[in-house]
């Protein structure tokens, strides 16, 4: 098993808090979760019940609905800052993020107490997610408890 990159433990740290908040009854196995999401993203979302289908009971339903989920948002969250602030500002708003959330990305460069995001960098990773949640398919209502809880561990954090 390979080791996850800076950026892969600062998207397990932000989505394990997210994760905290909206289903903590998966915390105990989210680290295994997070290790078959690594190693094959997309198998592991279409593996998960959505919708009318997740009628399971027990943790085993609520890790198929969540984790993969918080997972694949806070990523597509990191591809797009770069994309909507352009490539250079989006890398340096991830390895700040990234630097709070237990990876070095560039332990020489990051200061020892980095700045807090500013309002309007937290606006655009509240549009961001909120965008990025609707588009899982997972049901308006679990979209905007997990986008809501996203943005909370990132406001927190950072």
């Amino acid at each position: 098993m390979s080791v996850p990159s800076a950026q892969d433990q600062a998207i397990e740290a932000i989505a394990r808090q997210a994760v905290a908040e909206v289903s903590p009854a998966e915390l105990p196995i989210f680290s295994a979760t997070a290790a078959r999401y690594r190693a094959d993203p997309q198998g592991t979302l279409a593996a998960s019940p959505v919708g009318d289908r997740a009628l399971g009971f027990g943790i085993e339903a609520a890790v198929v609905l969540v984790t993969p989920y918080a997972l694949e948002l806070v990523k597509r969250i990191f591809k797009r800052l770069s994309e909507k602030v352009g490539d250079s500002a989006g890398d340096s708003l991830a390895d700040r993020i990234t630097s709070h959330f237990g990876g070095k990305p560039d332990a020489a460069a990051a200061p020892p107490h980095p700045e807090p995001l500013t309002p309007e960098q937290l606006a655009l990773i509240s549009e961001t997610t909120r965008t990025e949640a609707a588009d899982l398919a997972l049901a308006p209502a679990e979209s905007e408890r997990l986008a809501d809880a996203v943005v909370a561990a990132l406001a927190t954090r950072t």
